[in-house]
Formats: structure tokens, sequence, C-alpha cells
């Protein structure tokens, strides 16, 4: 006979039970919640998807439109302004970027002709220079000083105190690639916050300032008060710019030189070589015995160029005794420059530790 009296169950199987059921609503609505994460992202993924295939069909399209009318101005079959009054308001940014390829590749009138359509553009892009974003910042000196030329270099020099070094450093560079030489002064004074730069980059810039800066920086160059990565750049434009009155300069602050400069002493070797006379191979001689390794390279390169056959002993003391490869390989050279070849034909006959090396060399001048 059954128990009309209900069944009770022991504590724990009922905790159990009650906990079971709590744990799967649990369960239940973290999958409710994962779903519609998932849907969202779906959604937002097309969205996403959607407004990029969007901007690249607006993209095809106003450069359809725009690129003939460049290049009518560019070939001179157009005035700047019939372009620059065919871009709208809310184009002006996309207006911009598709210029900068062009600004960079062309040159002379057609350059000109590409900042005189910019121009009428570039007031927001000023404003941009006073961003607390120095990534803005940073794009508006490219845009002014690319599409706005020498009209646009008060904002540059002025950019040049950016609290950013990125922003001070493009200002630098194309405040210089403007080509004013009157510049050269205030951007050497601008130099040494840029150690982090590539020095290629900052050469080039100085030297499209042009033979008329040189004499700014010959004399910064004679300066010892100035720090050896500005005098080793000055050094370093001088000798692309091709200016022999540096060659005086550069023998003085040679002879003046303590050890303590190394690369400011390599540049200035470096434009000795390209530009010194066979004179001045003397102040040279006594940087082949340098405890610089790359010193002694330099000065062996330019014993090669400036060199007389009395110096074949002692490129052929570095050939055999220096304990640095490079520096060994490259008076080897040098004596090859110098016609002197007796020295290698010599060391690649012996059992020296270097024979291989003359050898190596020896075929080129047989």
């Amino acid at each position: 006979m059954v128990s009309d009296f209900p069944v009770e169950l022991p504590p724990v199987l009922d905790g159990l039970l009650q906990n079971t059921s709590g744990t799967l609503a649990l369960v239940m609505a973290s999958a409710a919640v994962l779903t519609i994460l998932s849907v969202l992202f779906a959604g937002g993924a097309v969205v996403l998807r959607l407004a990029t295939a969007y901007q690249k069909r607006r993209k095809r399209r106003e450069e359809a439109q725009w690129k003939p009318m460049l290049f009518d101005v560019m070939a001179g079959r157009q005035p700047p302004e019939v372009l620059a009054q065919a871009v709208r308001q809310r184009q002006r940014e996309r207006f911009l970027t598709f210029l900068m390829p062009y600004a960079t590749t062309v040159k002379g009138q057609a350059l000109e002709r590409i900042r005189a359509v910019s121009t009428p553009l570039l007031a927001p892009v000023r404003r941009e220079l006073q961003s607390r974003r120095p990534t803005l910042r940073a794009r508006a000196v490219q845009r002014i000083g690319l599409l706005g030329g020498a009209r646009f270099a008060d904002a540059l020099r002025d950019v040049l105190d950016d609290p950013s070094d990125d922003v001070a450093g493009r200002a630098l560079r194309r405040l210089a690639t403007l080509g004013d030489p009157e510049d050269a002064s205030l951007l050497l004074e601008h130099l040494d916050r840029l150690v982090h730069m590539d020095r290629r980059q900052i050469t080039s810039a100085l030297v499209e300032l042009g033979e008329e800066a040189a004499p700014v920086f010959r004399t910064a160059l004679a300066e010892s008060e100035r720090t050896a990565f500005v005098r080793m750049l000055c050094a370093e434009t001088l000798r692309w710019l091709g200016d022999v009155e540096a060659v005086p300069v550069a023998v003085r602050v040679l002879e003046g030189e303590t050890g303590e400069n190394p690369e400011l002493v390599a540049s200035l070797l470096r434009l000795l070589r390209r530009l010194g006379r066979p004179e001045q191979a003397r102040v040279v001689r006594s940087y082949c015995t340098s405890d610089v390794s790359f010193v002694r390279i330099h000065a062996a390169r330019a014993l090669g160029q400036l060199g007389r056959e009395e110096d074949a002993s002692l490129l052929a003391r570095l050939l055999r005794d220096d304990d640095n490869r490079w520096v060994a390989l490259t008076a080897a050279r040098s004596l090859i420059e110098l016609n002197c070849t007796e020295p290698l034909r010599r060391l690649g006959n012996s059992t020296h530790a270097r024979s291989s090396l003359a050898l190596d060399l020896v075929p080129s001048v047989a």
C-alpha cells in the first residue's frame, strides 16, 4: 500500500538537484550570450566588408575623375584652378592623399602645378600642425612640405621645435629639400636632436640646400665646440657637394683630433679620398695605425686614392699584420689602385695566413 505522505529526499540529494538546475540555467544563459555575440560579430564583419568595398569603389570612381584632369594640369593644358574647384569639401582629405604619390615623383613645372592645385586645400592641414597627436602633425608636415612648397616654409621652420623628434626631423628634411641656403644655419642648430635618424637621409636633405650653403657647413665643421655628430654631417654634406674648399678644413680638423671622435675622423677621411690631393696623404698615413678598425679601413682606402708608391710598404704591413680582415682587404685593394701589386704576389706565394686573401685578388691584376 502506497503511503499518502510526501517523500522527503536526503539533504545531500536535495542540494545536488538544486545545484544542477542552477548550473543548467547558467549554461543556457551563457549559450544565449555567445549566440548573440556571434551574430553581432558576423554582422559587424559583413558591415565592415561592405564599407570597405564601398570605399574601394568610391576611390576608383574619384581617381577616374581626377587623374585625367591632373595629367592635363601637369602638362599645362588646363589651369590648376579647374581641378581644385572640382574637389568637394568632403573629398579634400582623399584628394590630398591622391596627390602625394604624384608630387613625390615629378619635378619642375609639373610639381609646381600640383602645388598650385593643392594650395587652396592646405589651410586645414596647416591647422593640424597644432594637433595634440604627433602622427597628425607628422602627416601635416609631409603634406605641407611636399604640396605647399616654399610658400609654407615659415610653417616648417616653426615646427623645428616640435616636442616630437619625428615631427621635427620630418620638418627639417622637408625644409632642406626646398633648397633655401639661408636655412642652413637654422637647420644646423636643430641637428643634435636627430641622432636617432638615418644619417644618410639627413645628409641627402642637407645636400639639397646646394653649393651656396657650403660656407656655412665649412664653418661649422671647423668649430670644435659643436658636437661630433653635427660636424660629421657637415663633412658628409660637403663631400657630396664636391666642395674642394672643405679639404684644408678637413686637414686641420684631422691634425687636431685626439681620437675621441672616430666617426668624425672616418667622415673626414672619406672627404679627403674623394676631394683631396696627394699632398694630403701625410695626414691620412697617421690614421692607418688608429686603435679603431673602421678608421684604419677608411685611412687605407684614402691612401689608395691619394698615396704614392712609397705607401706600398705601409699598406703591405696592414695587409699582413692587421688583426682585422676588412682592414687587410682594404689595404690590398689600395695596393691594386696604386698599381703596387708585388706585395700581393709575394704574400700569395707564402705560407702566411693571409696568402689566400692575396691569391683571391692577384688574378684581378694579372
